[in-house]
This record gives structure tokens, C-alpha cells and sequence, in this order.
């Protein structure tokens, strides 16, 4: 990733803008931008699409937008001062895409209860498979019949 304009202005939304505003905004030009999606041609489609992309991965990220906002700051002061200022010095605060992998993100509520359920699920199918094992009068603990197979051609 490497600093390309204004990431705000490229989202279409203000400094302040909140995580949904942000992922609306996203979506929105996404769609809009998508190689497979617009009338642009393919090169220029993925060229904008790509800088969404990382655009709405500096802003999602709540670490990496408030570096990125100090770094705005920082270009606004050079600039009221007359200071030169290298976009290199933008680009060492980005970290690199090899040093995200392994870096979690908290479960969503969705996530959460979508786990919730399996767990459920798996207990009352635990709990249903007992129920007619007993009803039928089989045992619970068992051997396996290709255990038992394997078992006896070892002994013999």
C-alpha cells in the first residue's frame, strides 16, 4: 500500500465519518468501480478499484487510520509553514501486507451467534443420538466391528 491523495476524498466521506458511513461509502464505490461491474475500460476499472480498496483498509482499521490522520495533520502544518514535505515519510507509518498476516480481528456479533448455534446444534444432536441409542436398549460404549476385525487377525 502506498499514500495516493487523500483517502477521505477518494471514499467520498468526511474525516469524521463513523465505521458505517466508511462501509456504505465503500460499498457504494465498489460497486461502482468494480472491473466487472462499470463501463470503464478494464486497466483504469482496476486501477480505482484498488485504490478503494486501500483506502477503506487504512480507514477500517482504527490503528492505522489514526496514523494515517496524524500523517494529514503533519502534511498540513508543512504546508502552512512552507516546509517541504516527502511522501516517503507517509508511506513508513503503512505497514506492509506481509506483517498483517496473523493479525486477528475481534469475532462480529454475527460470527458470535452464528457459533453459538453449532454449539447448540452439536449438543442437541449429542443429546438426540443417546436418547435413541437408550430408547432402543443399545449400549453406549461400544467397539467398533472393524475394531474388533483388526483386534482378532493381530492376536491370530
Amino acid at each position: 500500500m502506498t499514500f495516493s491523495g487523500n483517502h477521505y476524498e477518494l471514499l467520498e466521506v468526511s474525516q469524521k465519518a463513523d465505521d458505517v458511513a466508511l462501509r456504505r461509502a465503500f460499498c457504494k464505490l465498489s460497486k461502482a468501480l468494480h472491473p466487472d461491474t462499470t463501463l470503464l475500460p478494464k486497466k483504469e476499472a482496476a486501477d480505482k478499484f484498488q485504490k478503494i480498496c486501500e483506502a477503506y483498509e487504512i480507514l477500517a482499521d482504527p490503528v492505522l487510520r489514526k496514523n494515517y490522520d496524524s500523517s494529514l495533520e503533519l502534511i498540513e502544518v508543512s504546508q502552512k509553514q512552507s516546509i517541504p514535505f516527502e511522501e516517503s515519510l507517509i508511506n513508513s507509518w503503512i505497514p506492509e501486507k506481509k506483517n498483517l498476516i496473523g493479525v486477528r480481528r475481534p469475532l462480529s456479533g454475527g460470527e458470535l451467534f452464528s457459533l453459538l448455534l453449532l454449539g447448540i446444534t452439536l449438543l442437541i444432536s449429542l443429546l438426540l443420538g443417546i436418547g435413541f441409542a437408550m430408547s432402543q436398549g443399545r449400549e453406549l460404549m461400544t467397539t467398533p466391528s472393524w475394531l474388533m476385525t483388526f483386534l482378532l487377525r493381530i492376536s491370530n
